[in-house]
C-alpha cells in the first residue's frame, strides 16, 4: 500500500489539522480559534468541520461567550474514552 502525502493544499491536511486543533484545546474550540490557527480558506474549514461532524468525531455545542452566544466544536472521541475510564 502507498501512503498519502499530506501537503498544505490538500483537504486531508485541513481535516487533520482542524481535528488536532480541537484536541489540543482540551477537546473544545470555537470556529474563530480554528481560523486563527490555520491558513486555510473558510470553505476548506467548513468542509473539514462538516466531515468531522458527519463521522461523529466532533459535535457542535451552543454556549455563552463574552458578548453573545457562541458555538463550540467538542471532541467526542476523547470525551467518550474519559467517561469509560472514569466509570471503571
Amino acid at each position: 500500500m502507498t501512503t498519502i502525502q499530506l501537503n498544505k493544499k490538500s483537504k486531508e491536511y485541513v481535516y487533520h489539522s482542524v481535528y488536532s486543533i480541537i484536541k489540543n484545546y482540551n477537546g473544545k474550540a470555537t470556529r474563530k480559534r480554528i481560523e486563527k490557527e490555520t491558513d486555510s480558506s473558510k470553505y476548506e474549514l467548513q468542509y473539514a468541520i462538516l466531515r468531522l461532524i458527519k463521522e461523529g468525531k466532533i459535535k457542535r455545542i451552543r454556549g455563552f461567550g463574552l458578548n453573545r452566544i457562541e458555538y463550540y466544536y467538542q471532541d467526542v472521541i476523547s470525551n467518550n474514552s474519559k467517561k469509560n475510564t472514569e466509570s471503571i
